[in-house]
């Protein structure tokens, strides 16, 4: 079977495609990366919960008790050493201080990266009884739980919530999208 006319100028435009994108210019990683990052950390009006780019150069917490534990932190992971010891300190301070809206929400994260769901909720419950505008974060976490949980009305309300408290289109737009998974799994 021989090749048509047309199947040749397929095939001659598809490397053609190829060779342009392979010449194409490329955006070094660390512009990408600093790019997806600045939308969240760099822009104060984002809505946000604020987070610091590089845990040398500035400051993790407004707290400055637990700033100083989330430097101790970085500061053992980025040397491979066990975290555990300012974790242990972290918690300690937020358990010590329960007004302490900043340990108690950096305690809430620190659980929800660990899997502790149960506990993460129970701090996040926590920042927003302080703090129920400050800390959007701990309301797209806590819907996020309640939505796992199955708790559909809570996780639907505490995104709702969340959406009120931010203002970066990529983060409503997620929210939606959000919403509407939880929205279509409720009318299952």
């Amino acid at each position: 079977m021989a090749l048509q006319r047309k199947h040749i100028l397929m095939i001659a435009g598809a490397g053609v495609c190829l060779l342009l994108l392979s010449l194409a210019p490329r955006a070094p990683k660390k512009a990408v990366d600093a790019e997806a990052s600045a939308r969240v950390s760099e822009d104060p009006n984002s809505g946000s919960t604020p987070k610091a780019e590089d845990a040398h150069d500035a400051a993790l917490s407004k707290d400055p008790a637990v700033n100083s534990i989330l430097h101790e932190l970085n500061d053992a992971m980025s040397a491979g050493q066990p975290p555990m010891a300012a974790i242990t300190k972290l918690r300690d301070l937020a358990d010590e201080h329960p007004d302490n809206v900043e340990a108690q929400f950096h305690m809430g994260m620190l659980s929800w990266q660990s899997g502790q769901y149960d506990k993460s909720m129970e701090r996040l419950r926590k920042v927003i009884a302080l703090d129920p505008k400050g800390y959007p974060d701990a309301w797209a976490y806590l819907g996020q739980a309640y939505g796992t949980l199955d708790s559909l009305d809570k996780a639907i309300a505490a995104i709702e919530t969340y959406k009120t408290l931010v203002t970066d289109t990529a983060l409503l737009h997620g929210a939606d999208r959000f919403l509407t998974d939880l929205r279509t799994k409720k009318n299952k």
